[in-house]
């Protein structure tokens, strides 16, 4: 068993991201070495991005979630609060745009309410597994729940992002309802 980061997570920003812990818990719940991916999770051009991509150690770990067959991942909000935004990456036109044209992200990777990538140029400065390598895995567990992200769990299920759900009773019923 191998666990690999299928994402950047280092944060220049106040806001700790958890991706460390998280590998290293689901490390040590399997009894393994986790797969760190350091780096942040988009850079400023999709030049830069692409040049650290070809990096044999970076090739590597990105190579390794890619033939992975399980994934395990949550889903993001665009509320302002989210996550990403307070990290920095995205300024306010970015913002702007996929807070109009998206429900959501896995892996930091926007997609709108039929699971199409709402930011072609955004996406392609995303380091990490990009949604269609992540439809190709034998499981893929999408893991989250609250009513703040119903929206985004209903157009990652729609996206076929996810064949497996865990959630809590509440976001069950409320998905249940349509």
């Amino acid at each position: 068993v191998q666990i690999v980061q299928l994402k950047g997570g280092i944060s220049h920003s106040q806001s700790n991201t958890y991706a460390y812990e998280v590998v290293e818990l689901f490390s040590e719940a399997f009894s393994t070495v986790g797969r760190y991916l350091p780096l942040p999770v988009m850079f400023d051009t999709v030049q830069i991005k692409e040049l650290i991509e070809k990096d044999k150690h970076i090739k590597k770990i990105l190579d390794l979630g890619r033939q992975a067959n399980i994934a395990v991942f949550t889903v993001g909000t665009v509320k302002n609060d989210a996550l990403l935004f307070r990290l920095g990456y995205i300024d306010k036109k970015d913002k702007d745009i996929i807070q109009t044209r998206a429900a959501g992200d896995i892996c930091s990777r926007f997609f709108d309410v039929q699971g199409n990538i709402c930011d072609k140029e955004l996406d392609e400065r995303t380091v990490g597994i990009k949604l269609e390598e992540l439809k190709s895995k034998e499981k893929r567990i999408l893991v989250a729940g609250s009513q703040r992200k119903i929206t985004a769990i209903k157009a990652a299920l729609k996206g076929e992002f996810a064949n497996i759900l865990v959630t809590d009773q509440y976001t069950a019923e409320e998905l249940l309802k349509d």
